[in-house]
């Protein structure tokens, strides 16, 4: 018998929201209820892929008893891509320094139960039309701004996935000239590259130089440091570094609205989260109008879009918005 082939809990399946920087893992029913959730840091070190699918498989078994795992639906893993064409590993992740991840046959060979993988943002847009702003919209972006930038796109009802479920890749979209800053993937210029969270403090270093700024006494080492040093600074020079992240941002978002026309753009992610007043005023002020401007709002599913969107695909990968494997 298959894992496919299993009679399994027909409500409840294992979610896995694989990031750059945490792993998620919970138990949660086919309502959206998270019943539990235990949450790991990735590690830094990172000598081997195995390392990565240890830790899931480490965190499930924390989660959960052996004897209620092989009732269970699924494993459903939305993880920071790309993922391959085949839906079972990561592949040239831009933020994980490893070349290829192999997850779908680790924890299926550990678990027996079927394993299915999209990209985090492709789960991020799943988690918003189950339970959040897409019950009511079919045309809407989800765009998440966390270690990484990417998207999930809902037009006229249908998912838009792409090749391998990898569309909505736009945090390698071109912003900017003038910095001309590395990304991740290599290439300069990319939304991801300045307004990401692991790039953000890079970029605000690189403003402070261009402005003749000097550093304060603080180091600025993480987003949150940036938006910290501002905080404590109104009104100052270093102010206008949120009118420069937000022209950065605006553009990011003016190509989604002209590529796409979506009613709304669903903002999420550690950065927008903790950040939303400081970041969405300029967008809203820069964002292009050559489309009518939709309505820009914070996901209100407080962080756990791609945690639902994975538990949603842990029950297959056909959804009334259409396949994603």
């Amino acid at each position: 018998m298959t894992p496919d082939d299993r009679n399994g809990d027909p409500d409840t399946a294992i979610a896995v929201d694989l990031g750059a920087t945490n792993l998620r893992v919970g138990l949660v029913t086919r309502t959206g209820r998270i019943e539990r959730m235990n949450v790991a840091a990735i590690p830094k070190d990172l000598p081997d892929a195995e390392i990565i699918s240890d830790l899931i498989i480490r965190t499930i078994h924390s989660l959960v008893p052996d004897p209620e795992i092989e009732t269970l639906a699924g494993i459903g893993i939305g993880a920071a891509g790309p993922v391959d064409r085949t839906h079972t590993a990561i592949v040239h992740p831009p933020n994980i320094p490893l070349d290829q991840i192999p997850l779908s046959g680790p924890l299926s060979a550990e678990f027996d139960l079927p394993v299915r993988l999209v990209n985090d943002c492709c789960a991020g847009l799943l988690g918003e039309a189950y339970f959040g702003e897409g019950k009511t919209c079919k045309n809407f972006v989800y765009v998440t701004i966390s270690t990484g930038i990417g998207a999930g796109i809902l037009a006229n009802g249908t998912i838009v996935s792409g090749r391998a479920g990898n569309a909505g890749e736009v945090g390698h979209l071109f912003v900017d000239s003038d910095y001309n800053l590395t990304c991740g993937c290599g290439g300069k210029g990319h939304w991801e590259g300045y307004a990401s969270g692991r790039f953000l403090p890079r970029f605000y270093h690189e403003w402070q130089q261009k402005a003749g700024i000097v550093s304060g006494n603080q180091p600025i080492l993480t987003a949150r440091d940036v938006f910290n040093a501002i905080r404590e600074q109104p009104g100052s020079g270093e102010s206008d570094f949120i009118l420069e992240l937000g022209r950065i941002n605006a553009r990011g978002i003016s190509d989604l609205i002209v590529a796409y026309d979506p009613d709304i753009i669903v903002l999420d992610g550690s950065v927008i989260l903790n950040n939303q007043d400081l970041i969405i005023p300029p967008i809203e002020q820069y964002a292009d109008r050559y489309l009518p401007m939709p309505r820009l709002t914070v996901s209100s599913l407080s962080g756990f879009a791609p945690l639902l969107g994975a538990s949603v695909i842990a029950h297959g990968y056909d959804t009334p918005f259409g396949s994603v494997g």
